[in-house]
């Protein structure tokens, strides 16, 4: 999953492996290794820095989540902390009818 997340990113910036390589500090080849699922990062530095760059939570580029909002969800927490409690509970109420809302796949 993440040399697929890797090489969708890359590709929607319009970026080649040399460029990304550059970017966050790392040869093309090993990019080229990444992408096609030859080699992961063991460096946790690495994948943060590929996170910031195209603005995504690890749990996305780790195929752990599909949501991308990564400065979208970090606004919605910093507002939420500065809720009341009987707030934030009207939100998670929200949130969950929302949720339940939704047509079912």
């Amino acid at each position: 999953m993440f040399s697929e997340r890797l090489r969708q990113l890359r590709q929607e910036k319009k970026m080649t492996q040399v460029a990304l390589g550059q970017a966050v500090d790392i040869s093309p080849r090993m990019i080229s290794f990444y992408e096609s699922g030859n080699h992961f990062p063991r460096d946790e530095i690495i994948l943060k820095r590929v996170a910031d760059l195209f603005e995504v939570s690890l749990d996305y580029l780790l195929g752990h989540s599909d949501l991308r909002e990564e400065a979208s969800l970090k606004k919605l927490c910093a507002a939420y902390r500065t809720l009341p409690e009987a707030e934030r509970r009207t939100v998670m109420s929200f949130v969950e009818f929302l949720g339940e809302k939704r047509p079912r796949v």
